[in-house]
């Protein structure tokens, strides 16, 4: 897989902020707020793409108008950096609009989760560039949550050209099938991961080979994340991994069907991968309203169950 990375941040770049999914709505402003001081207490200067001004049906304008956004933010020269104010419900629609070849020759950090995974494995796709599934501006860096944290990661990953090396659990890793392995980072939200597959914006399936999947999810019935998951086997993309991370499962709905008597998440996934015997290392710190581990796509990655250390074996910038 070719993977391109983009250049690291510095003290004093701009970064640009883009509502590239949700718009900024007025129950978020407060915290959209407090996100921006906080990229600003990081030495950053700030730019706003015109969606964060604009609001239609559940996005920040018309597929077009956000992907001419993302665009004018590529191909600012002034511009570093991209965030996503947060994540949303509409990513698929613009994945059309982005001008690939333009990215291609401007690439640089595009930070953000949930909804942004389409975006991540879009452009990881057409031109290799690293993709930052980590916390976005207004429900990451604008939550209060562990505000030291984020920033500690947040140069590590972006204003380093060292390997960020071992990463230290936040909160109690689980080891679900043990062993140890490396390979490159492909994931983001499984809801999304299983919408792009098989479209021209999602990687090819000699893509995955001896990569690491990283996966989470949010407000899922437990059959969903089950179809998903059969989804990626019957593609043949469980066949080609070395490994597997989960991140945080959060707000599992309660089937209809009061009668039917559920699995928990771990029994039901690893009968799904029961035949598999990659190790699996779950309830990372990655997810939603969760402090973000930055998970780069594309990047090389190693992990030892028995020891619940996850290794970031090079950087994502240059």
């Amino acid at each position: 897989m070719k993977v391109v990375k983009p250049a690291k941040l510095n003290p004093g770049d701009t970064i640009g902020i883009v509502a590239s999914s949700l718009p900024v709505l007025p129950s978020f402003k407060e915290n959209y707020e407090r996100g921006k001081k906080i990229i600003s207490d990081l030495g950053f200067k700030i730019t706003e793409g015109k969606t964060v001004n604009q609001t239609r049906w559940w996005m920040a304008g018309t597929p077009k108008e956000v992907g001419q956004d993302i665009n004018s933010l590529f191909s600012d020269q002034s511009v570093k950096a991209i965030f996503a104010q947060t994540g949303g419900y509409s990513a698929i629609s613009v994945l059309e609009h982005l001008d690939y070849e333009l990215i291609a020759k401007n690439p640089k950090p595009f930070m953000g989760m949930s909804d942004m995974t389409l975006y991540h494995l879009a452009l990881l796709t057409k031109t290799g560039l690293v993709g930052f599934h980590m916390d976005d501006v207004t429900f990451g860096f604008g939550s209060e949550r562990d505000t030291e944290i984020n920033k500690e990661l947040f140069r590590k990953f972006l204003m380093q050209t060292n390997p960020p090396g071992i990463i230290k659990p936040l909160s109690e890793w689980e080891e679900w099938r043990g062993g140890e392995t490396q390979g490159h980072l492909i994931g983001g939200i499984l809801q999304l991961i299983s919408a792009g597959a098989g479209t021209e914006y999602f990687p090819k399936l000699e893509d995955f080979t001896g990569s690491i999947l990283f996966w989470e999810d949010v407000g899922q019935e437990l059959h969903m994340i089950a179809r998903n998951l059969y989804r990626l086997k019957y593609l043949g993309i469980l066949d080609k991994i070395s490994g597997m991370l989960i991140g945080k499962i959060k707000y599992i709905k309660p089937i209809r069907d009061k009668e039917v008597l559920e699995p928990t998440a771990k029994e039901m996934i690893l009968d799904i991968l029961k035949d598999y015997n990659f190790p699996i290392m779950a309830n990372l710190d990655f997810g939603h309203f969760t402090v973000n581990i930055p998970m780069p796509i594309g990047i090389k990655v190693s992990f030892d169950t028995a020891k619940k250390e996850l290794n970031f074996l090079e950087s994502a910038v240059i």
